[in-house]
C-alpha cells in the first residue's frame, strides 16, 4: 500500500553534498505526522486515565475544564493529521509551516500536563500526589521517541510537562517534596539528553541516506553501477529503521521490568505509608533512568551534577542486596560466587557504593568463564577494604591502567554489545575519585583480577534501621497452576516470576525455551500458560519457540506474545499462531486479566 504522506519537491541530487538541511527537515517532519495519530490517542487515553484516577479527590470543576482543554487539543491535532494527509507536494517553506503546527500542538500538550501538576495536585493526599507524579512521567516517557525526531517539538513537550513536577514540589516546601523534586530534576536532565543523543543519531542517519541516494543518482547517469549505490542507500536506510527499532526496545524493557516489579511490590503492601510512597516514586524514576544511566553518569560526575550523599550505613544490606541480584547471572555460568556478609558499618553514598561493586561485580562475571567471583571485607585500622576478586581471563599490567578509561574494552575489539559499552569501570573510577576511595587493580594474564578500594567505618548509632517489610496479601490466586517464562532479559524474567509467584503460581523459567520441556517432565505437570518474549537472543523468535513448545508438550497450551518491538503486522502473525500479543511494557492490570480470562476458559 502507498504511502499517502505528502511528498516534498526537493531532489536529492539537486542538494550540495554537504547541506541536506531542507531533506532531512521534511524527513522530520514527516516522521512526526506518521506519529500523530498514535500520540494523539494516547495523550487522550492518558488524560482519561488522569480524570478516573483523579475523579474522587481532585476538584471536579478544575479536572473537566483540564481535560476539556487536553480533548480540545487532541480533536485539533487530529483535524491536522488529516488535513496533511491530503496534502499533495510540499515546498520546503510548507513544510517548515506543517512543522511550526505541529510544534504548537506539542507545545500546547506538555503545557496541559504540565498544569496538571498544579490544577490536579491534592494536598494532604500522598498517594493521589503518587499517581499524579508517575501519570506525567509515563506520558512523557511515551512521547520522548515520537518528538525526539525534531528537537523544538521535543523540547516545547518535556520541559513545560516535567519542569511543572519540579517546580510543583519545591513549592510545597517539606523535605520529602524537595526530594521528588530533585529526582524529578534528574529525570528531566535523562530524557533531555536522551532526546539530543536520538536526535543527533536521526539527522546523521539521513544525511547518511540522502548522501548515498545522491551518489545513486550520479552513477545511474554516469556508468553501469546504479545497483550497487542504490543498494548502498537501502542499506543506509535499513541501519536507520534497525537504529530507531532497537532504541524503541531498548527503552520499553525496563519500562516493562519495571511494572512487573513495582506491582509485586504494590500488591504485598498492606498499609501504604508516605515512606513507601517515596520509595516506590524513586523506583519509578530511577526505572526510567536506567537506559540512559551508562551514557549519562560520565558526564554528570565530570560535570558535578552527581554529588555524594555521605552517611552513617550497614555494609551487610548492601552485599546482601548484590548477592541476591547477581545470583542467577553467576550460576548461569556456572560460577560461584561468594560475598562476605560482614558486620561492617561504612561512613560513604550507600547508592554510590553500590553502583561501584554492582559494575565491578558484572564485569567480573563477564570476564570469567569459570571458576568463581568473591566479594571481602576486611578492617584495616580505621577503614574497611573493600575487594572484588575473580578468577577470570586477567589483565596485563599495559592494559591496567587503560581500563578505566571510556569505551576501552581489552578482549572486545569487534564491539559486541553483549560484553557491555566499556564504560563500567570507567564510572568505577569517576565515582571512587567522587567518594575518595582510590581503586586498585591487581591481576595477572589468565590468574583472574583483583579491584580493591578502602571506604571509612562509620558509627553503628549513627546508621539507620531497616525498615519493616509490609505484609503480602492475597490479591489474584494462581495456586495450583503452571506459567513458562520465556526471556533472555533477566531483569524482566524476575519481575515476572515475583508477580507470578505472589499470586501462587509455579513458574518455570528460561532464557531461549530450551530446558522447558525438561522442566516440565521434571514437575510432572503441563504448564497453563506460555508467556514468551518475542525477540530472543537466540536463533528463532517468541512465536517459534511457542511452536516448538506446543508441539513437544500440547497443542492447546494458550500463549501470551509480549514484545518491545513496534513490529508490522506482528499482532495479526501472532493471532494466526493462536497467541496473544501484548506491547511492552504491558500494564499490569492488563496481563492479570488476560491470564485470568485464559485461566478461566481452561477451567474444567
Amino acid at each position: 500500500m502507498a504511502d499517502p504522506s505528502p511528498e516534498v519537491s526537493i531532489s536529492p541530487s539537486a542538494a550540495p553534498d554537504e547541506d541536506f538541511n531542507d531533506l532531512v527537515h521534511a524527513e522530520q517532519i514527516r516522521l512526526l505526522y506518521e506519529g500523530l495519530l498514535v500520540s494523539t490517542i494516547g495523550s487522550t487515553a492518558g488524560a482519561l486515565l488522569m480524570v478516573t484516577v483523579m475523579w474522587d479527590i481532585a476538584p471536579r470543576m478544575a479536572m473537566a475544564l483540564w481535560f476539556g482543554a487536553m480533548v480540545a487539543n487532541q480533536a485539533w491535532r487530529l483535524g491536522l493529521y488529516l488535513a496533511y494527509r491530503r496534502k499533495g507536494s510540499l515546498a520546503p517553506h510548507e513544510v517548515r509551516r506543517w512543522g511550526t503546527y505541529w510544534t504548537l500542538g506539542s507545545g500546547l500538550s506538555g503545557c496541559i500536563w504540565g498544569a496538571a501538576s498544579f490544577v490536579l495536585f491534592v494536598a494532604d493526599a500522598p498517594i493521589a500526589q503518587a499517581a499524579l507524579i508517575v501519570l506525567v512521567f509515563a506520558v512523557t516517557s511515551a512521547a520522548v521517541l515520537l518528538t525526539a525526531s525534531y528537537l523544538p517539538a521535543f523540547y516545547v513537550f518535556v520541559l513545560p510537562a516535567l519542569a511543572s513536577v519540579v517546580a510543583r514540589n519545591l513549592l510545597v516546601g517539606e523535605s520529602m517534596h524537595y526530594a521528588l523534586a530533585g529526582f524529578a530534576f534528574i529525570s528531566t536532565l535523562a530524557f533531555l539528553s536522551f532526546g539530543r543523543n536520538y536526535n543527533a543519531a536521526l539527522v546523521r542517519s539521513l544525511r547518511d541516506r540522502f548522501h548515498n541516494e545522491r551518489l545513486a543518482g550520479e552513477l545511474a547517469r554516469q556508468n553501469a553501477e546504479l545497483e550497487t549505490a542504490r543498494r548502498v542507500a537501502v542499506e543506509a536506510n535499513q541501519s536507520k529503521t534497525q537504529f530507531f527499532a532497537a532504541a524503541s526496545h531498548d527503552l520499553r524493557q525496563p519500562l516493562h521490568a519495571m511494572g512487573l516489579f513495582t506491582a509485586a511490590l504494590a500488591e504485598k503492601v498492606r498499609d501504604p505509608a508516605v515512606g513507601h510512597m517515596v520509595s516506590s516514586i524513586v523506583a519509578s524514576v530511577q526505572a526510567l533512568e536506567a537506559l540512559f544511566n551508562e551514557l549519562l553518569d560520565i558526564s554528570k560526575i565530570d560535570s558535578g551534577v552527581i554529588k555524594p550523599s555521605l552517611g552513617n550505613f550497614a555494609l551487610r544490606d548492601v552485599l546482601e542486596r548484590l548477592r541476591e541480584g547477581f545470583a542467577a547471572e553467576a550460576a548461569a555460568k556456572n560460577l560461584r560466587l561468594e560475598v562476605a556478609p560482614q558486620d561492617f558499618v561504612v561512613f560513604s553514598d550507600a547508592l554510590l557504593l553500590e553502583r561501584i561493586l554492582r559494575n565491578l561485580i558484572s564485569n567480573a562475571i563477564r570476564y570469567t568463564p569459570s571458576g568463581q567471583v568473591s566479594v571481602d571485607v576486611a578492617s584495616t585500622g580505621g577503614t574497611a577494604c573493600v575487594t572484588v576478586r575473580d578468577s577470570g581471563i586477567g589483565i596485563s599490567e599495559e592494559h591496567q591502567q587503560r581500563i578505566f578509561d571510556e569505551f576501552y574494552q581489552v578482549t572486545n575489539p569487534g564491539r559486541s554489545s553483549k560484553k557491555g559499552l566499556g564504560l563500567g569501570l570507567a564510572i568505577v573510577k569517576r565515582l571512587c575519585d567522587l567518594l575518595g576511595h582510590p581503586i586498585r587493580v591487581q591481576s595477572q594474564p589468565g590468574a583472574g583480577a583483583s579491584f580493591s578500594f578502602d571506604v571509612p567505618l562509620g558509627s553503628l548509632a549513627a546508621a539507620p534501621m531497616p525498615e519493616a517489610k509490609p505484609g503480602t496479601p492475597p490479591n489474584f490466586n494462581l495456586t495450583g497452576r503452571v506459567c513458562v517464562v520465556v526471556d533472555d532479559d533477566e531483569a524482566i524474567v524476575s519481575g515476572m516470576r515475583t508477580l507470578l509467584s505472589g499470586w501462587g503460581a509455579t513458574v518455570i523459567e528460561s532464557a531461549s525455551g530450551e530446558n522447558v520441556v525438561e522442566a516440565v517432565h521434571e514437575l510432572g505437570t503441563l504448564p497453563d500458560l506460555l508467556i514468551v518474549d518475542y525477540r530472543l537472543g537466540a536463533a528463532k523468535d517468541g512465536i517459534q519457540v511457542t511452536q516448538d513448545l506446543r508441539h513437544e508438550l500440547d497443542p492447546e497450551i494458550p500463549a501470551i506474545l509480549i514484545s518491545g518491538s513496534m513490529t508490522p503486522d506482528l499482532t495479526r502473525i501472532a493471532a494466526d499462531a493462536g497467541l496473544e500479543c501484548l506491547l511492552k511494557p504491558v500494564p499490569v492490570e492488563i496481563l492479570r486479566e488476560r491470564i485470568r480470562a485464559i485461566m478461566d476458559k481452561r477451567i474444567v
